[in-house]
């Protein structure tokens, strides 16, 4: 089951709590229940592979060479089965 956060306007606190999409339709109905959104934000990295090294190298302002991206260390073999 999805999980949801909440306020309780009268203790000014903010919880989880597991509900069905039923059962968060009847609990907000509440006047001190308020629902809080908020976006999820995670991190993506493949420690220090691939996915890591493109991502840094997208963020370097600095043009090195022919401005190639050259993967180092295990990444190599990675960047190879992607051709």
């Amino acid at each position: 089951m999805p999980l949801y956060t909440f306020k309780d306007k009268n203790k000014n606190i903010e919880y989880d709590k597991e509900l069905s999409y039923e059962d968060l339709q009847e609990y907000i109905k509440q006047d001190h229940i308020e629902q809080v959104f908020k976006m999820n934000i995670f991190r993506y990295a493949d420690g220090g592979g691939i996915k890591d090294q493109f991502t840094d190298w997208c963020k370097d302002s600095k043009v090195k060479g022919k401005g190639n991206f050259n993967p180092y260390g295990k990444a190599t073999k990675d960047f190879e089965k992607k051709d």
